[in-house]
């Protein structure tokens, strides 16, 4: 098994490669938390640009975010079907999430969640029904510009796939493992540059990496 150090020299290998001629992303930053919530639960396994046109016609068909919190699940299905997979699936749980801060605060003013610190926020989402990793960091990143670095599936698996994390850590340790390979006045565009590499049909790691996959020892 490769120590810990040697998975680090690769994934700062791969990041300085990504950032090389390409334009630095522009980082996202959300004033209102619960709109980087909703964001987050529909882009988690669906491409971004999707999750934006999604989110624009929730703003455009809702009166606001407690009128999609009280909506039936068919309804919202079928303002966002046309641009999300597994839709009824995101319907259930920006619902359920939205329903947990609700219960909560009894609204869905986030002053409360903010006026804890970045510390007791992080905390706080933990333990909200429905809440995930992904979405728990996105939040974090993009609306308390705290460091964090949201992971998907995909990037999970492309981490694995090209040998940057060891395959026996659990998600928690990969996510642990990766944000302390990053600062945090870098996180978002590592997790931007990494997630658009992880989606490509033939991402561009595979050459970035191929020097350590050839001169790696065969597995006996």
């Amino acid at each position: 098994m490769k120590k810990p150090l040697q998975y680090s020299q690769k994934v700062k290998k791969l990041f300085s490669a990504l950032k090389k001629g390409a334009e630095k992303p522009k980082k996202t930053a959300y004033e209102d938390m619960i709109e980087a919530m909703i964001f987050a639960s529909l882009c988690a396994d669906c491409p971004e640009s999707g999750a934006r046109s999604a989110i624009r016609k929730i703003q455009s068909h809702f009166v606001d975010f407690n009128d999609l919190r009280v909506a039936r699940v068919e309804e919202i299905v079928g303002v966002i079907g046309g641009d999300i997979n597994n839709a009824e699936s995101k319907a259930i749980k920006i619902t359920s999430l939205l329903n947990a801060i609700f219960q909560k605060y009894d609204s869905l003013v986030t002053e409360n969640l903010v006026g804890a610190g970045k510390k007791g926020v992080r905390e706080i989402l933990e333990k909200l029904n429905g809440m995930t990793a992904f979405v728990r960091n996105f939040i974090y990143l993009t609306a308390l510009n705290g460091h964090a670095v949201p992971l998907t599936d995909k990037m999970i698996q492309y981490f694995k796939t090209y040998n940057l994390v060891d395959e026996q850590w659990d998600d928690n340790q990969i996510e642990s493992f990766i944000e302390k390979q990053v600062s945090a006045s870098e996180a978002y565009t590592f997790y931007s540059l990494v997630r658009h590499d992880s989606e490509l049909a033939n991402p561009k790691a595979a050459q970035i990496l191929s020097d350590d996959k050839k001169n790696a020892k065969p597995k006996s």
